[in-house]
């Protein structure tokens, strides 16, 4: 069985100059090894906004490997934005969560320890409209949520990021999200009872439980441990997280529920991006406007590998699920929470639905 240990990996692709007159972006092993706070508080306090002609080192935190889809379209940033700036920019992937978890990097990027990451629906404690990028039974398609985000309402949504103080650069699509098990679920009387791993995502959370399942909290890098010890019997994550996390070690199936289609967004610090002088913030928009077809065309090139990868390390694909029953079971959960959080986001929901039952038609 493959070992599930927590190795931090320190991944430097470039040898970078340091931000300005600050240490923005320090050395990938002293980054790694740094947990400290007060140590990441004097590096918040040190970063100034970059003179003109100065080279500028942005720190990219990934939460998964550089073979991982997103990996590779980090890779591929920062090869084109440092070629198209001349080396004026300077990009450091940190993958693998060696620079700590998504929460982590949102909050560093508030401060100056990191200047980039990747986030979606669970930046809704920043953002509440951000739940709406992984709406569950909201999508019924990639396109659909390709659809919302070039919408009104995902400017709207993205206009939430900046408030927040996070400039989103490009999206990228993602798989829907599926059931792992070891016995088949068809049905919500088949969940009843059943431990489930969830994220933390409060909505997601909430549905799962009205359907009948018990669900707890665990991190993602936790994830494997729990399930092989039975903490938990089951989780749910698109197909290329199921493989990447090795989970079909310990699944035997994976449930083709795919009640989350969703997106999330590659994001970088406002101040940082704001403080750009107009040269270096072109070159930026227009590596990132690259950086969406790249990552689209990539997407749908690539997007059903990951299920012939589970298939191959032998997990049962069960397309026998009844979305319907158990979109049922959640759905009195679901308009109930979206009400609460107000801004809106159940009159949002309600339109995205239309929008894509519409695309459907």
């Amino acid at each position: 069985m493959k070992k599930r240990l927590a190795v931090i990996t320190s991944v430097v692709l470039s040898a970078g100059m340091l931000f300005g007159c600050s240490s923005v972006s320090t050395p990938a092993t002293q980054a790694a090894g740094s947990g400290n706070k007060d140590t990441q508080a004097a590096g918040a306090e040190s970063k100034e906004v970059p003179a003109a002609g100065e080279t500028v080192t942005l720190k990219y935190d990934l939460t998964v490997s550089l073979d991982h889809p997103w990996g590779q379209a980090a890779t591929e940033f920062k090869k084109r934005l440092e070629e198209k700036s001349g080396g004026r920019f300077v990009v450091e992937i940190y993958p693998s969560s060696s620079s700590g978890s998504e929460a982590d990097s949102l909050a560093g990027m508030l401060v100056g320890t990191t200047d980039m990451t990747m986030s979606g629906g669970s930046f809704n404690g920043y953002a509440p409209s951000a739940t709406l990028l992984e709406a569950p039974w909201a999508y019924n398609s990639e396109e659909d949520v390709q659809n919302m985000v070039e919408s009104e309402i995902g400017t709207s949504i993205k206009n939430d990021f900046e408030t927040a103080g996070f400039h989103v650069l490009w999206y990228q699509l993602r798989g829907a999200r599926q059931l792992t098990s070891n016995v088949p679920i068809n049905t919500p009387a088949d969940l009843s009872g059943r431990k489930m791993r969830m994220s933390g995502n409060t909505l997601h959370t909430n549905m799962w439980n009205s359907a009948g399942a018990v669900c707890s909290s665990i991190a993602l890098g936790e994830t494997f441990n729990a399930l092989s010890q039975g903490v938990v019997e089951m989780q749910e994550n698109p197909y290329d997280m199921i493989y990447d996390n090795s989970f079909y070690e310990v699944q035997k199936y994976v449930n083709e529920t795919s009640h989350v289609y969703s997106t999330i967004l590659n994001l970088v610090s406002a101040d940082l991006y704001n403080g750009l002088d107009d040269e270096m913030r072109g070159w930026l928009d227009e590596t990132s406007a690259e950086m969406q077809q790249w990552t689209n065309d990539y997407y749908y090139e690539h997007k059903d590998d990951y299920r012939q990868k589970c298939m191959d390390a032998g997990m049962t694909i069960n397309t026998e699920v009844d979305r319907d029953a158990i979109k049922d079971a959640m759905m009195p959960v679901i308009q109930s929470y979206l009400e609460d959080q107000g801004a809106g986001l159940w009159d949002m929901y309600q339109k995205i639905c239309e929008m894509s039952d519409a695309n459907v038609k």
